[in-house]
């Protein structure tokens, strides 16, 4: 009897507390610091309560984020917040996306790269997660290994079932730019292999200027390939790029 009460009277704040936020006029913005529960806090509830809290933190976070990015630039309770959505609700992915962003207008990158590391392994079925990864790495981050590091991500998105083709093309691009030739060979022969006439043009465009120039090397890094591919889609990109057989 008590537990229910404290679930009852805990569901009660949370609509109280969000249920202002959400309709307050919106040129009256709060504090840039608000009290943001730790999710240990709702652990009894069950998943579909726990579900149903984060989608009203996660209205919550909206209202929050615009109005003091309009106003004082101040997004203090942002990692608290979107940590305890995700927390609650880790196959929400529209929060990790808008997550991400709102933790970047925050200043923090890194904490916005942890959450896409969570949200990856929490939605392995989901490309959305690990291509936001790709950008973020590619756009933001540092070192010479970034390129690779952003490839690695977008071959993970791209390797879930119904990704776009394009990810496997940014994938093997972001390759080969990071000096890994070979690998970078082999990515776009799997593009080739996988994909439309579109993405087997641009598979032949890339391949052509990774093999080398020379017709016998050429034709031996082709080989390389024969492993990545159907023999009859390999035959068509040996055409493709006018290397004898």
């Amino acid at each position: 009897m008590r537990r229910a009460l404290v679930a009852l009277l805990a569901v009660a704040c949370v609509a109280l507390v969000v249920g202002y936020q959400v309709t307050r006029p919106e040129q009256a913005a709060g504090k840039p610091r608000v009290f943001v529960p730790s999710a240990s806090f709702f652990e009894d509830f069950s998943p579909a309560f726990r579900t149903s809290i984060a989608d009203a933190y996660y209205l919550y976070l909206v209202q929050y984020y615009g109005e003091h990015i309009k106003t004082d630039q101040r997004l203090d309770s942002v990692p608290d917040l979107v940590t305890l959505i995700t927390d609650l609700s880790p196959r929400f992915v529209k929060a990790y996306q808008f997550g991400t962003f709102a933790l970047l207008d925050a200043g923090e990158p890194g904490a916005a790269y942890e959450l896409l590391k969570r949200g990856a392994e929490a939605n392995r079925d989901d490309y959305h997660v690990p291509a936001l990864a790709g950008f973020l790495v590619y756009a933001f981050g540092q070192g010479e290994d970034k390129l690779q590091i952003a490839a690695d991500w977008y071959a993970r998105a791209a390797a879930v079932e119904g990704a776009p083709a394009y990810l496997g093309r940014l994938a093997a691009t972001l390759t080969a730019k990071g000096g890994e030739r070979e690998k970078a060979a082999l990515m776009w022969a799997q593009v080739y292999a996988d994909g439309d006439k579109y993405s087997r043009e641009k598979a032949v465009a890339a391949l052509d200027e990774l093999l080398p120039a020379d017709p016998a090397e050429r034709a031996a890094g082709l080989a390389a390939l024969r492993e990545a591919m159907p023999a009859e889609r390999f035959d068509m990109l040996r055409d493709d790029l006018g290397v004898g057989g």
